[in-house]
């Protein structure tokens, strides 16, 4: 594979695996393992990851309050790693400056996507705003594209275009009634998530290839800084982040354990075995999952035109993962 088909491979944006003694044995050990526990890592990680717009819709706080809590949670429950010697190495290391830069800006534009995506699910449904904040795929090779000139194939374009033509059908369609403000604005908001966390995917790679990073570190410091931007987000809204329901701690914890920790750990643990392009055709399951927890658990209806965008966005990621490796054009 080129390099600047590597380049566009969502997923491994994410990974930045440790390459330290411990891991290699673990590596070893996890290895003789049948390839099936990869799928079956695969399919909890999916279900874990589809609960997030549920307990976000569940809660009683505003958005900006379960972004917050999310993010400094699971920063809270990872410092305990930094009483082994080993981890405080690895941070260590990323103590520079050029290494914070990277943190700070992957960390503000996590915290813009999940800002703007959980604020979507109040105006929009569960179906309509996880399926369009997961075309991100196809906002990574777009703005590979425009930013570092990265080549296109054909069958990208066309997912590309599917994409487009998905997000129009689900904009076209829905009903306000049961949500505080337009519909199309949700879908807006759902896409500028998208792009952001599409920009974080970027900022990622681009860090993998300059410097060695762990995973730990990593999701430790771009979380600290996502935490940190979403609280000056609520102090601009005005919202106090210590004044919620108690027992709104139960969905924040719920978030912050389950999709946070829990479904990146086991999408990081699925590719020591399953290609890159499987596990990015995971955001298909979980845009299935959330509406399909949506409709169940929230009676939310699946309005024709949201089925059918999903459809097209869904055709275009295929496509657009899928076809990495074929004929490439300017």
């Amino acid at each position: 594979m080129s390099k600047s088909n590597e380049f566009r491979t969502p997923e491994k944006l994410l990974v930045f695996i440790p390459k330290n003694q411990t891991m290699k044995e673990i590596s070893q050990i996890t290895n003789k393992f049948p390839v099936r526990y990869e799928y079956l890592a695969l399919i909890i990680a999916t279900l874990a990851v589809s609960g997030a717009s549920i307990f976000i819709v569940t809660s009683k706080s505003p958005p900006i309050l379960d972004a917050f809590w999310r993010m400094f949670l699971v920063v809270l429950l990872l410092s305990p790693l930094l009483f082994l010697t080993e981890i405080r190495t690895q941070f260590y290391q990323v103590l520079t400056i050029d290494h914070m830069k990277y943190f700070i800006l992957a960390g503000f534009f996590l915290s813009l996507h999940f800002f703007s995506w959980m604020q979507s699910l109040e105006y929009t449904t569960v179906a309509a705003s996880v399926i369009v904040v997961n075309s991100s795929p196809l906002w990574v090779i777009f703005l590979s594209f425009l930013l570092f000139r990265e080549t296109l194939n054909r069958y990208q374009v066309i997912g590309l275009f599917f994409c487009f033509i998905g997000i129009i059908f689900i904009a076209s369609g829905g009903s306000s009634d049961q949500f505080i403000g337009s519909f199309q604005e949700g879908i807006i908001l759902a896409l500028f998530g998208a792009v952001c966390v599409a920009c974080y995917f970027i900022i990622g790679k681009q860090m993998r290839s300059q410097f060695k990073v762990s995973n730990i570190s990593y999701t430790y410091f771009v979380n600290a800084f996502c935490a940190f931007f979403l609280f000056l987000y609520s102090l601009y809204l005005s919202e106090n982040v210590w004044n919620f329901p108690v027992s709104d701690m139960t969905w924040f914890l719920a978030l912050a354990i389950g999709p946070s920790l829990l479904g990146h750990a086991l999408y990081t643990y699925s590719m020591k075995k399953l290609s890159a392009q499987v596990v990015s055709l995971t955001v298909l399951g979980e845009a299935a999952g959330a509406s399909l927890l949506g409709f169940l658990f929230l009676s939310q209806e699946l309005p024709i035109s949201t089925i059918i965008g999903g459809i097209f966005i869904g055709i275009g990621i295929v496509l657009a993962v899928l076809t990495e490796e074929t004929e490439e054009i300017s």
